[in-house]
Parts: structure tokens; sequence; C-alpha cells
């Protein structure tokens, strides 16, 4: 059974979701990450903080097509050409398409600077790192508070901010399968998150631009998926999965175990997410990047 199957129910989401100041105890927070898998703050990042980081995202993103481009990794210097559709599976784009993507999907055919996780969805690392985008987030980000939710959830254990990326959803984006983005340290027994992620949308997000869908308590079920969900099934205690409807700066914090997915944008603007990984100091992620960049050149066979 695939991990897509075993998440699969017929229950519709709900957006009930409880959108916390950023004034909450963290014992509250600590609590209910540490049942549900996730929590949600309010107005982590102000809007034109948001504003101004999704500016830069975007521009940097097309600088991403002409830098593979120009290096030889695509075959045209945009996200995507138009195909006259066919019935036959396009190399990049799935049955009946008519888009051809530059990138492949997947972390073999992505870069260290940016990865198609789904058709149209793309991770980029690429000038996360630049001072401009990180002073914008000092500015902007009450981490004070943020540290010490994160103090909470870590059980004071150390940690480190391991990647920061844009996760940009384009238009037409085809909706993501669950998954988890890191496995279980222990098969044997469940224990505290040791990686988490903070999401900050840098748009208002509706339904129609393809929010990001969890399923509540499941980084319980994940170290033995098949088997646990069809537990929680039969003892009906599964939860609905919940869609949270952010604004522009606030934050969707979960753990890495958690099965979430993005759903399809079916709006006609791209839909961008800053990323902020947090990790115990002793974790490193190995898995979501591959090490090649595409500032290397790409070399012609004779």
């Amino acid at each position: 059974m695939s991990m897509n199957d075993a998440a699969a129910d017929q229950k519709s989401p709900t957006t009930n979701y409880h959108l916390h100041p950023i004034n909450t105890p963290t014992d509250i927070l600590q609590c209910e990450f540490e049942k549900d898998g996730f929590i949600c703050l309010s107005s982590l990042i102000d809007k034109e903080g948001a504003s101004h980081i999704r500016a830069g995202a975007e521009q940097s993103l097309q600088d991403c097509w002409t830098i593979l481009h120009a290096n030889g990794h695509t075959k045209f210097p945009h996200e995507y050409r138009t195909l006259v559709a066919t019935n036959d599976d396009d190399k990049n784009g799935g049955p009946g398409t008519a888009k051809e993507y530059a990138l492949g999907r997947g972390v073999k055919h992505g870069f260290k600077e940016i990865v198609m996780r789904h058709y149209g969805r793309y991770e980029m690392t690429y000038k996360c790192d630049q001072q401009n985008l990180i002073s914008s987030i000092d500015d902007c980000c009450c981490s004070p508070y943020l540290a010490n939710v994160l103090d909470s959830i870590f059980h004071n254990e150390k940690y480190y901010m391991c990647s920061m990326s844009i996760v940009m959803a384009s238009a037409g984006a085809a909706e993501q399968q669950w998954h988890q983005d890191g496995p279980h340290l222990d098969i044997a027994r469940h224990q505290p998150c040791h990686c988490l992620n903070v999401f900050i949308p840098l748009m208002d997000v509706t339904l129609c631009h393809g929010p990001t869908e969890l399923r509540p308590g499941t980084h319980y079920y994940t170290r033995n998926l098949a088997s646990m969900m069809l537990a929680a099934r039969a003892k009906k205690t599964l939860r609905d999965p919940v869609l949270p409807l952010l604004h522009a700066g606030d934050a969707l914090i979960f753990d890495y175990r958690v099965l979430h997915r993005g759903r399809a944008n079916l709006s006609d603007e791209d839909r961008p997410i800053l990323v902020m990984t947090f990790a115990k100091s002793w974790f490193s992620d190995v898995l979501n990047f591959p090490k090649r960049s595409m500032f290397d050149v790409q070399r012609s066979e004779a």
C-alpha cells in the first residue's frame, strides 16, 4: 500500500483549526503540536515584510531559469513550454499534458539551488541566504517569540536552522501526493520531534491557491503507516484532514513526520511560501536536495 493510498479517504478537509496569536503561552502550543503534529500562528511576519520577500523570490525564480539554461541544464530559459496535448505521457508533465517542464521532477533531476517537488511546484534555496532576505526576516519576524516556541517544542535541546527556502506553487500546479518530509529515527516507538518546518505564506492563501493540507496526528502513524492507519480507521480515531487558510505573514509549524500535501493551485497567480527548517543540533537532513549546483556547466559530449 502506498503512502497516498494509506492516507486517502472520502472525507472532505475542514478549515477549522486554531490560529493562535503570537502571545499564546508556549506550553499550550507545545501540547497542541505534540497532539496534532502542527500549529498555526498569526502574524509572525508583517504584510510589508512578506511582500518584500515575495518580490525577491519571484525574481530569483526567474533568475534560476536563466542560469539553468545558460549552463546547459535545460532546453529553454523558462519554467515550461507548451506542447500539443496527446494521449501519451510527456516526459515531465504527466498524462495528456500540454506542458513540458524545464526541470524533471524530484531530487534526482534537481539542483541544490532548486528542485521541482511536483509538477509546477518548486523548492528554491537560491539567494535565500543573501543579506537582503535575512534582514527582512529579522526585521519583521517576532524572532524572540518564535525562539521560545521552538525551545518548547524541542524540549530546550539545542537546535539550529538547517535550511531556508521558498516553495513556489506556480499557477496551475498539480496537487501533491500525501507525504512526510523525513522519516522516524526510531521505528519501534514514537520519539519527540527532531525536525520541523515553519511555513510562512507570502500572500493571502485561499482554497484556489492550493493551501497545505495536513492529516492531524499522523506523525504518530508514519513510522508504520499502513498498519497504523488501518488500526486508526478501525478504532475510528483517524481525524479529518485540515486545510489552514492563512494570511500573508501567518505561520504553519509542522513536524517533519506528519502527512501533508500541497493542494492544486487553481488560481492564475503563483503561490510563494517562505520555509525555515529547524532541527535538533545532532540531526542533518541529506535527503531533500542534491549536491550538484546549477552553476556547474553541463559539458556536451563530443
